[in-house]
């Protein structure tokens, strides 16, 4: 075995295979196991004195680090980066440690308060900088420190976060010159309850320059390609003009290799909208 002891949040009491660790062990009289995917007895319990100021107490004979022992015992547990190496996350979530590099006088460890007005900005919620400043000065939250402002400020996330896109001027002319030139398409759905005959999305197709629609009823999305090509094709036949190009988002049931064969073919082009603003 290595020696190096595993800290684990889990286990109730300390335990070592080591026999030699131990300053004193005393046989258990009565029988008592420790659960691990097969039960194992515990032969001893003893002391175990790792170095000047931590010695571990009632160490079960079986190497185990029990953190909730050591918080019972009034130690602090602290986990720091460099300080320990984690394990395979999908086997255990334990922590090896090893104490024989320990060195130099016990310390407590404290958080510092940070009087930086950007982390208490951070920590509570990304409050406004006024805002924190006010609740600092009169004393409202208990551990806040004073904090002052700080001039041209400014918080990326509350930025970014806070953007609007840009309005666009409706356009009430009529981009088309005649019926079937282009098309506008996009579907609804799912709906909340399915209708009647187990239908959940709507395909919604509009003509550009009419705004006469066309409403499809689906079970599922990629069903839209197939009327999609049923009404084009008909269009087709009844138009004396030839239909120019099919618009839609850059949904997946539009954007597939199916509609642009099938746009390729018949010449037609297939306009996309921009992501996130359609307009």
């Amino acid at each position: 075995m290595e020696d190096v002891w595993i800290m684990d949040s889990g286990c109730s009491r300390h335990m070592t295979g080591h026999r030699k660790w131990f300053s004193s062990l005393n046989p258990v009289s009565t029988k008592e196991y420790i659960t691990f995917e097969d039960n194992g007895k515990v032969l001893g319990v003893g002391s175990v004195s790792l170095f000047a100021k931590l010695s571990l107490r009632e160490v079960a004979f079986g190497s185990l680090l029990s953190v909730s022992q050591l918080l019972d015992e009034g130690f602090e547990v602290h986990f720091k980066k460099g300080a320990y190496r984690v394990l395979d996350a999908e086997e255990t979530l334990v922590f090896r440690i090893d104490l024989t590099s320990v060195s130099g006088p016990a310390c407590c460890l404290v958080a510092s308060p940070f009087a930086d007005i950007s982390k208490w900005h951070r920590r509570l919620g990304h409050l406004s900088f006024h805002l924190l400043v006010r609740l600092s000065s009169m004393g409202l939250i208990r551990g806040l420190p004073k904090l002052k402002a700080e001039r041209d400020l400014v918080c990326h996330a509350c930025r970014h976060g806070k953007m609007v896109a840009a309005s666009h001027t409706p356009v009430s002319q009529v981009m088309t010159s005649y019926p079937g030139e282009l098309l506008h398409m996009d579907t609804v759905g799912p709906a909340r309850v399915a209708s009647v005959s187990g239908k959940w999305y709507v395909l919604i197709i509009v003509d550009d320059f009419s705004r006469f629609s066309w409403v499809f009823f689906m079970e599922f999305k990629d069903e839209a390609f197939g009327f999609v090509q049923d009404l084009v094709l008909r269009l087709r036949n009844e138009s004396h003009k030839a239909m120019m190009a099919i618009r839609s988002d850059n949904g997946g049931e539009f954007r597939n290799s199916r509609h642009e064969n099938f746009c390729r073919d018949l010449g037609l082009e297939h306009q996309f909208s921009s992501p996130y603003t359609p307009p």
